[in-house]
Parts: structure tokens; sequence; C-alpha cells
């Protein structure tokens, strides 16, 4: 079934360039370097392949590419595909309703809020496969903020506020739960888990986590701790149901490919969340190029590239995915033009996509 159009007020125009035609989205690639600069190839025209084929859909995840939820009409907040492939590019629409969504090796996870509950807050927690076709649905109370899948699909983790919904917001309460992706089965509320600081047990009745990021064994992942106001970077273990602290200041901490570096948001002075990357061997950050206060979970590329949400700094804003290096040279760019929450499906990255279409 085709998601039912939506209406968007968003204007017409797009820094860039914009192409209109009738039906149809415009997007355009490029071939870039892996750190270097955006080439000045010229653009290459895509047409919008709505729900079709599963051919079709084959065709684009053979591919490097990226899954993300679509901010433009008349897909708004459906799922979509987009080709990091300059020799054959290519956009798949899917119909996939979601206000959060991760992916990975053939599974994802979509969180959406749930208007037909009435006035109480619920999400409806979807786990799809590689057709994008829902698996397992089930609901829970709260309000949609994280997600992520393991790198081989095994598990997945959502976060929802249950009280609040800002991390600036000193009297939210969050729930941080692991899933089974094969039976959709919970393995426990991160509040569950056996804390450890310093060699010994850690309890508290504050306990918030939010923010899981996997390891490629799927068993070892990252989170963001707070209690009594202090934020923790734990380390913690699906097998054993243990997390250990092992440093402070990590906010929604995103693992490199490589399993060397933790990109987060770090909360500085000037009273703004800033994008940092922290190397787990030495412990040492680095501060990214990106100035702008970003309060996501961030995706990697690939192991020099990070992937973010962020309005659009070209006028009229919208939300848009943005890239920066993960060294913390250069600067930050606009990558897909009006989608969030992408998921990277590009390694190696031979291609770098910006997608646009006709704005009504």
């Amino acid at each position: 079934m085709t998601p039912a159009p939506n209406r968007s007020s968003r204007p017409t125009t797009f820094v860039a360039v914009t192409l209109v035609c009738v039906a149809v989205a415009i997007g355009y690639v490029w071939a870039r370097q892996s750190a270097q600069p955006a080439a000045s190839a010229p653009p290459i025209s895509v047409s919008l392949i709505a729900p079709s084929s599963p051919g079709e859909l084959a065709a684009i995840q053979s591919q490097p590419h990226l899954v993300v939820i679509n901010r433009e009409a008349p897909y708004i907040d459906y799922v979509r595909l987009v080709s990091l492939d300059p020799a054959t590019p290519r956009i798949y629409q899917t119909t996939l309703h979601c206000d959060r969504m991760h992916y990975a090796a053939g599974n994802g996870i979509c969180l959406l809020r749930d208007l037909s509950a009435g006035g109480s807050e619920t999400v409806r927690v979807t786990l799809f496969d590689s057709g994008f076709q829902p698996q397992h649905t089930f609901t829970v109370e709260g309000y949609p903020t994280r997600t992520r899948v393991s790198p081989d699909g095994r598990y997945a983790a959502f976060t929802v506020f249950v009280t609040g919904h800002s991390y600036s917001d000193a009297n939210m309460s969050t729930a941080t739960v692991l899933l089974d992706t094969a039976s959709g089965a919970s393995l426990g509320n991160l509040e569950a888990f056996t804390i450890w600081r310093d060699g010994k047990q850690f309890q508290a009745p504050d306990f918030n986590f939010w923010g899981v990021t996997f390891a490629k064994d799927s068993d070892q992942f990252y989170a963001t701790l707070r209690s009594y106001g202090v934020t923790y970077l734990v380390q913690g273990s699906v097998s054993t149901r243990a997390l250990t602290i092992i440093g402070q200041g990590v906010e929604c901490p995103s693992l490199s490919p490589d399993g060397t570096r933790l990109a987060f948001k770090k909360f500085v002075p000037e009273g703004k969340w800033r994008l940092t990357v922290l190397d787990l061997a030495t412990m040492q950050e680095t501060l990214l190029a990106e100035t702008e206060s970003i309060d996501d979970q961030v995706e990697w590329l690939d192991d020099q590239h990070i992937l973010y949400q962020n309005i659009d700094p070209n006028p009229p804003p919208w939300m848009s995915v943005m890239m920066v290096l993960a060294d913390g040279s250069g600067a930050p760019e606009v990558l897909v033009p009006n989608a969030i929450s992408p998921a990277a499906m590009s390694q190696p990255v031979a291609a770098r996509a910006v997608v646009d279409g006709p704005r009504p």
C-alpha cells in the first residue's frame, strides 16, 4: 500500500539546484574522495522509485546506500533508501512510517508515536526485515528518542522518554530496552542490569539510560547513564547483563566501524551540545567542526565521516542529514536534504549523495 500523501508548506527552492518534474522527485549524486571535499563532477538526475517490485529494492540494496526517514512531501516520515553509487543513482520509497529508525544487516527497528491512544503518549515499536516489512510490533508508554541495531542485525535497542521530552530536562526519565530481532523478545531494561563503578556495584534509585551503540560482536555495547546529575559512559554486555562505568560526560555514543572511537554529544560550558569523538585507547577527545548544538545520536558513514541530523543552514530551514569529518577538520555539509535518522549501508564508501525533490 502506498502511504497517503502529506501536505507540506516548505518552499520550492534549494540552494544547490532544484529540478521540478511531474510525479517524480529529483536527486543528485556526485563522486567524492573519502576524506576530501566534494568533487566538482556535474550532478546526475535520479528518479524517485515509489513502492514497487522486490527487484527494485534489491537493486539499490546491492549498492552502497543510506536508509533515512524522508521529510519531504508527499512521503513525510516514511523510510526511503538513497543510493550512494554515482554510476547507478537511485531512490527507493518504502511504506514504513517512523519517527526514529535504524537498520543493519537486514534487520531494522522503527519507533512511531501512536496517536490512537487518546491523550496518553504511546510508542509503537516495529521490528522489520530487509524487505522493510513488519515482523514484530508492540507498544510501550513514552515518547520516542533513540534506537540502534547491532552490526550483525541480531539485537536492537530503543529508548523512550517516560517523562519529559528532552535530555536537558533535569526531571526527565527514560526507559532503554534491548530486543532480540529474530523473536521480538525483550532482553531486559538496562535498569535491571548490574552496574559496576571502580570495582564495586553501583546502585541508585534515579538511573536513566539512553543511546545504546553495539560493537561488531553484538554482545558488547556502550550507552549513557545519568545518576544524581552526573552523566556516565558505560560499557555493557548482553550475555552477562552487566555494565561498567568507564568515563563521564559522554551522551548518545556511537561506535566507529573500526571499533576504536566513540562519537557523542558533549555538553560544553557555552550551554550546548558539541559533537565530539573519543579515542577509546587514549580517552582523548576531539571536538568536531560542527559548532551548532546537536541533540542527536550520530551515525558513522565510514571511519572518516559522521552523519547527524540538523537544521539545514541554507534558508528556508528544514531538517537534513549533515556530514562532518571525524578528525575535527573541515566543515559541516549537507548530505541528504530533508531527511533524518540515517543508517549507513556503505562500506566501503565510494560516493556522496545529495538528494532533493520538489517542495510543494
